[in-house]
């Protein structure tokens, strides 16, 4: 398990902590197919879903809004046995993976990353 120590992290820190994370799922995808491959992305994807769960803590430990967002893994339907993502927006899709995955868990990690970074965006 990759270790968050602490709930008292700096928007700065947060930062920090998904760089790290972008890093280490650049890295992974270039490993090979198989289990590696596969134990490295949940690993990563656990890692940031405890970043994103930072994120949604303020400062003084009260939980702000929920995002109206939800990311939805699919068969994708060009290549069989494949996988894409879909970002919802109260239930309206607007975004969806240009490419196709090997597995369900690699399209959900990629999707995660890309809806961690339209949270972001949304709250400027």
């Amino acid at each position: 398990m990759i270790p968050i120590k602490s709930t008292d992290r700096t928007p700065t820190e947060i930062q920090d902590l998904q760089a790290m994370a972008a890093k280490l799922l650049e890295t992974a995808r270039k490993l090979p197919s198989g289990q590696d491959r596969h134990n490295a992305l949940q690993e990563i994807e656990r890692f940031r879903a405890r970043i994103t769960a930072l994120q949604h803590l303020d400062f003084s430990g009260m939980a702000q809004s929920p995002q109206p967002y939800d990311l939805v893994t699919r068969p994708c339907t060009i290549h069989a046995g494949h996988f894409r993502w879909d970002i919802r927006e109260n239930g309206r899709p607007i975004q969806s993976s240009m490419e196709s995955f090997a597995t369900e868990q690699e399209a959900h990690a990629d999707g995660r990353h890309e809806l961690e970074k339209l949270i972001q965006v949304s709250r400027f």
